[in-house]
């Protein structure tokens, strides 16, 4: 199989969050071969009233350079200091680029912005970008991103964490089609890692709120499960052959079926728990097509804890 260059992209600031994310990618590289890496970083917002002093005063368009220019030291300085952080860790420098630009619009759709239209495989970005205090008001960077990114893979790291046990939550629908090619991609030629398929079986309530009589219930989610099996048996059949294609065999695959306790996502994060998996790979949605907030990939990007999880739209 002709090996494919994967792209990544890693969103950074100067927070342990965003060192984290880094260090994740730099052990994933070691795992990997031909793995490009883009740092990027979007410079901090000049002051509006600077900009429109500098349309009407030479001493404040000399001011607005001068603050410009160190900003972009500043980021530049940053960058550099991760990429030899990754350079260190054995990661071919070659492999890694820099990028900063002063901030267009805010730090979220700058960075899903470069994103689309670099083409990257994934987008990488750690739990937090922002203070605690600036999350209040302002909402959290990572929480924006991984909403509003509809078109790239959002890896969202949490902690400092090593991968090498994946667990791919599925539920037979199309969105999670999308996570195994996605993954399949990704970890085309890896070595040293291990992949765990997770299905939940669903229960009535995740279909229907509504309170039945007991035996129609019984009937209903009698239904539901030959249904559901019946879905996830060909959905494994297709993602494995998917796999295949990227060198990627069944003897590297284990399967896993649960039932739901709370909700889907709360046994997905026990497993993630009782199986010490580092991280956790999903669509975005699933078979109801429900809104991002209040899904079952909102649960487990919420609940999530020293584990990293790959959503993908």
């Amino acid at each position: 199989m002709v090996r494919m260059v994967k792209k990544i992209l890693i969103a950074v600031d100067n927070s342990l969050q965003s060192k984290n994310a880094v260090r994740y990618v730099t052990r994933l590289s070691a795992r990997l071969e031909n793995l490009n890496v883009v740092l990027f970083n979007a410079q901090p917002m000049v002051s509006q009233f600077l900009v429109d002093e500098a349309k009407k005063k030479v001493d404040s368009q000399r001011e607005l350079k001068a603050v410009m220019e160190r900003n972009a030291i500043t980021s530049q300085k940053l960058l550099d200091n991760y990429r030899l952080m990754m350079g260190q860790e054995g990661v071919d420098e070659s492999r890694i680029q820099t990028v900063t630009q002063p901030r267009k619009l805010d730090i979220a759709k700058d960075i899903i912005e470069f994103a689309q239209d670099g083409r990257f495989d994934a987008l990488v970005i750690g739990r937090r970008g922002i203070s605690g205090l600036q999350e209040l008001f302002m909402g959290s960077v990572s929480s924006n991103i991984t909403q509003n990114s509809n078109v790239i893979p959002v890896w969202i790291i949490d902690g400092d964490v090593a991968p090498a046990k994946f667990l791919v939550a599925v539920d037979g629908s199309e969105y999670s089609l999308r996570a195994i090619d996605h993954l399949a991609f990704a970890l085309s030629d890896a070595v040293g890692i291990s992949l765990t398929f997770l299905h939940v079986r669903p229960k009535l309530k995740d279909y229907c709120e509504v309170d039945f009589e007991a035996t129609q219930a019984q009937a209903l989610e009698d239904l539901i499960r030959k249904g559901d099996k019946a879905c996830i048996d060909n959905f494994y059949t297709v993602a494995l052959k998917k796999l295949n294609e990227f060198d990627i065999g069944e003897d590297r695959i284990q399967t896993k079926t649960v039932t739901g306790l709370a909700n889907i996502g709360a046994a997905i994060l026990k497993e993630v728990q009782t199986g010490n998996y580092d991280t956790v790979v999903m669509g975005r949605s699933g078979v109801n097509k429900s809104f991002f907030t209040g899904s079952v990939a909102s649960t487990v990007l919420n609940k999530i804890s020293k584990g990293a999880l790959w959503l993908v739209p």
